[in-house]
């Protein structure tokens, strides 16, 4: 009688069990939104404009140095860069417009465009990469975001994350991004430009640090590793807002 009982109330606690609602796993676009909150709790992004020096050290180029330059709102944008011993100066202006300067003259000799790659057909992606990448996540509620896709619980650079697929309308190296956002502050904490069609192509981004431009949160450092194998190739280093 008594296995009776206990097998009666092992039943009863089998269904009440599986009646316990399920935990919500929350969809990318709630996850993006709960992070702008975090970033951009006054909702300033659309109208900022940025103005900082930045330190970009590379495996390749460990004394690479820029100032950026831009203007959410009308799109103007403006890189400046070292070059061995050249400055060059990307721009675009709020018609879409774009140039290239070398040490502030715009007549480059045809060598010089191919040994540092100063085509303005560049500049616009410039201005894309930057904007994504100081906009993290606020720009990706804009018209550069195609698809905002699967999440997924994981650990990245030892914190607990969802990981949202994103596919972008035009490249940034790559249509395909992975947006890690802390589980528990929901802070951005880094990303993955992907190939899916060559794992050994790529670039893994940690973030770290904060650093605040009109009330806006944005990420201080970002290093750069090898998609494929992890091996770091260089940083981002806000050094001052100009």
């Amino acid at each position: 009688m008594k296995k009776h009982v206990y097998f009666l109330i092992f039943c009863v606690l089998i269904s009440c069990n599986s009646r316990q609602p399920q935990a919500k796993i929350l969809s990318g676009k709630e996850i993006i939104a709960k992070s702008i909150k975090v970033h951009d709790p006054n909702q300033k992004w659309s109208g900022i404009k940025i103005s900082i020096h930045i330190q970009e050290p590379r495996i390749s180029d460990p004394f690479r140095y820029s100032t950026v330059k831009l203007n959410i709102e009308n799109g103007e944008f403006e890189l400046q860069r070292n070059r061995d011993d050249h400055i060059s100066t990307h721009v675009v202006d709020s018609t879409g417009n774009a140039k290239v300067l070398l040490d502030g003259q715009e007549k480059i000799t045809d060598s010089l465009v191919k040994n540092y790659k100063l085509s303005a057909e560049r500049n616009k992606g410039y201005r894309n990469f930057y904007n994504m990448m100081y906009g993290l996540p606020m720009a990706l509620e804009n018209s550069i975001t195609k698809y905002l896709g699967n999440t997924k619980e994981v650990v990245f650079n030892e914190q607990e994350c969802y990981k949202i697929s994103v596919e972008l309308k035009e490249p940034l190296f790559s249509k395909y991004w992975h947006i890690f956002v802390s589980k528990k502050t929901f802070e951005c904490k880094g990303v993955e430009i992907t190939f899916p069609d060559d794992a050994s192509k790529g670039e893994r981004l940690y973030f770290e640090g904060e650093f605040f431009i009109n009330g806006i949160k944005i990420p201080r450092i970002r290093h750069w590793h090898e998609y494929s194998d992890d091996q770091y190739s260089g940083s981002d280093i806000i050094v001052k807002e100009l």
